[in-house]
């Protein structure tokens, strides 16, 4: 039993970026990424090398260290960015949350940990339904934090049912654990009777996500410390919100909420004067990508042998971080075309091919078939001949960026010499976030003379300590994620909005 003066703080969350032109996804893919209930939620964010989400590790290491709490951990789930998720599975999950929020009545607050971008087959804003649940679930005076992703999707409803939303402010994502901990000390306040208010404003700006970087010198980046440069004793939090466009939802746009305490008048003004500053600066949010055809002359030509240093090429069109199959080959099949050598590509989701590596073994000469068994769109067949190098469970401790102290899971995977040209293949689709994903399986990417990865941005985290940004390339080839948004067929985004239509002026008339 918690003794008496401890806080009771129920623990969920539902963790999807949906890309509307993805496949349906549901409980299988959930399961393969995270699906924690229960007790499994403390044992994994207290571990020393967790794989739940870091704002859940965040949080519960700061309400530890200052104790008094017990948490009533109920369940929390996530896939690797995927398609709209089955309505029936989400609504599944919902009623979970609700009975495991029954259960523990009565509650001192809520911790929910949340992505912010996920569509249903049902529904446009299902963070907005599971928000609203909560709420009603646990009453109006029950403190309800919710942490989001920064390419979170916002919509009035989830402001409106949580006392406070903190988005990231990095991006690549590497301060998960650091929102975390701030929730929880937002929690203490509201326990020591602080009252949380917010205004939100949404542009109608929906930016390529390779732009939406936060290194010092780029637009996104210049306007998150702005915001943080007005943090004081009254305002609480400003998040920042650039979305993700592939949602393909009525509330997308980017989103500037600002929180004080207790000062609505502050917070509306501070929220008008940086979504006006966001707004002139519209014009910096364009792409610089280059074409396949000199991505691969740069990558057949460089190398220390040839005088020049090895360059990253990222596929971003293909980022499973954003919904993306991870196997189309466009960049692979024009390499392997070029007798490109030394260089190296992941990470490849390919099940088949992981199986018929196993199949033959290690040292085994095999016809490499890439999706041999996908009919996705983009994901075109491509066949050589290939040695297994390597075979592997797929799971380590990574070292580098993102996946720093934490355990990943690859699923069965293999790596594939195709000559000049190393191929990590595996089954549990993910985007190649650091050089940990080459080393694992004995690659030096240090030695290599380029190396291709499968990421938007997140990717930079884990491999800045060996390519400067001037050495990194996105490649502009077709794929799910592609930055040029004129290619989709775009039905829900509200119009007009900017760069789609370069004429959208704001403020919108009647606002």
């Amino acid at each position: 039993m918690p003794s008496p003066g401890t806080k009771r703080i129920a623990i969920l969350g539902f963790d999807l970026e949906a890309n509307r032109f993805a496949p349906v996804c549901g409980r299988p893919e959930f399961e393969e990424r995270a699906y924690y209930e229960g007790e499994a939620i403390s044992r994994d964010a207290r571990a020393d090398h967790p794989a739940i989400h870091g704002g859940i590790c965040g949080f519960y290491a700061t309400m530890d260290a200052a104790g008094g709490w017990t948490p009533v951990p109920i369940l929390f789930t996530g896939s690797t960015p995927n398609g709209p998720v089955d309505q029936g599975f989400f609504d599944e999950v919902m009623d979970r949350m609700r009975a495991g929020l029954a259960a523990a009545a009565p509650l001192d607050g809520v911790y929910i940990c949340e992505h912010g971008a996920a569509v249903s087959t049902g529904s446009h804003d299902p963070d907005g339904d599971l928000f609203a649940m909560v709420r009603e679930t646990v009453g109006p005076d029950v403190p309800v934090i919710a942490t989001l992703d920064l390419h979170t999707n916002v919509s009035q409803r989830m402001v409106d049912a949580t006392d406070l939303l903190i988005a990231y402010r990095t991006n690549p994502h590497v301060d998960q654990f650091e929102r975390g901990a701030e929730a929880a000390a937002a929690m203490r306040e509201m326990f020591d009777g602080m009252r949380p208010t917010a205004a939100f404003v949404r542009l109608p700006l929906v930016a390529p996500s390779v732009t939406l970087l936060t290194a010092e010198g780029q637009p996104y980046g210049d306007l998150i410390r702005l915001g943080q440069s007005r943090i004081d004793a009254d305002v609480l939090n400003v998040s920042i919100t650039a979305g993700f466009a592939f949602s393909d939802t009525p509330k997308n746009g980017m989103g500037i909420l600002v929180t004080t305490r207790g000062d609505a008048a502050k917070a509306g003004a501070l929220a008008d004067t940086l979504a006006s500053a966001g707004w002139a600066d519209r014009e910096r949010y364009r792409t610089n990508m280059i074409g396949l055809d000199a991505a691969v002359r740069l990558a057949v030509e460089t190398g220390a042998d040839a005088g020049r240093p090895s360059l990253l090429f990222a596929d971003v069109a293909d980022n499973p971080g954003g919904g993306g199959r991870g196997n189309t080959t466009y960049i692979l099949k024009a390499l392997h075309a070029a007798g490109a050598e030394g260089v190296l590509l992941g990470v490849v989701t390919d099940p088949p091919l992981v199986e018929a590596a196993f199949a033959a073994g290690e040292g085994k000469a095999i016809d490499a078939r890439f999706n041999s068994a996908e009919t996705q769109t983009f994901s075109e067949p491509f066949t050589a001949p290939a040695t297994v190098a390597g075979l592997s469970d797929g799971e380590f401790v990574g070292r580098h960026g993102m996946v720093a102290d934490r355990t990943v899971r690859l699923g069965r995977s293999c790596r594939l010499d195709l000559g000049g040209i190393q191929v990590v293949v595996i089954s549990a689709r993910q985007q190649c976030l650091s050089a940990d994903f080459f080393a694992h399986f004995g690659l030096d990417v240090a030695a290599a003379r380029g190396v291709v990865v499968k990421s938007r941005g997140h990717f930079r985290a884990g491999f800045q300590h060996l390519f400067p940004p001037a050495r990194i390339h996105e490649v502009d080839v077709p794929g799910l994620t592609s930055p040029n948004l004129a290619n989709f067929d775009w039905r829900h985004l509200p119009r007009p909005v900017y760069p789609l239509d370069p004429d959208t002026v704001w403020p919108l008339a009647g606002r």
